[in-house]
Parts: C-alpha cells; sequence; structure tokens
C-alpha cells in the first residue's frame, strides 16, 4: 500500500514519495514503483544525496508533506493495542 510522507521536488515536477529505510540510506518509492511492483528508481543517501539507479543526480531535492487528520488518525490507529485502556 502506497502512503506518500514526502515531495520529490524537481526543477519543473513534484512527485508523491514514500522514504523505505535500507541499508544505504532510504529508498524513494513511487506510486509508479508500487503499481508496477518494481524497486525504487530514487533513493536518498546519507552525506551524499538523491540517487537514481546508482547515479547522483542535482537539481531534486525532498520536501516532507504536511500531515493530514486522517494520516494523524491513522497513525494513532496503528500503535493502539487492543487491549490497551486509556
Amino acid at each position: 500500500m502506497f502512503h506518500p510522507t514526502h515531495w520529490l521536488v524537481s526543477r519543473t515536477k513534484k512527485t508523491p514519495v514514500q522514504l523505505i529505510p535500507s541499508a544505504t540510506g532510504f529508498s524513494l518509492m513511487s506510486q509508479h514503483d508500487v503499481e508496477s511492483q518494481s524497486e525504487p528508481s530514487f533513493e536518498i543517501r546519507t552525506r551524499l544525496g538523491i540517487f537514481c539507479r546508482n547515479v547522483p543526480i542535482l537539481g531534486y531535492s525532498l520536501e516532507p508533506m504536511p500531515l493530514t487528520q486522517s494520516m494523524l488518525d491513522q497513525a494513532v490507529a496503528s500503535t493502539t493495542h487492543p487491549g490497551d485502556r486509556s
């Protein structure tokens, strides 16, 4: 299931992506990657920047998406355990 958390921003386009931890940093999963069941094309590496298929790219940045109430409700629901009494 695709739950975008950030925007991958180029000079002309903003693409919603979901950050997924990887051995070298984070993979940036797009809706297209999910639908085609392929490996993420983009990744962000600690102190090295954004890469596309192991090639460093310039002119891209990552911006967090603002949280919506439904995102907050979903996060709370996923951390609530049955039997918890609040």
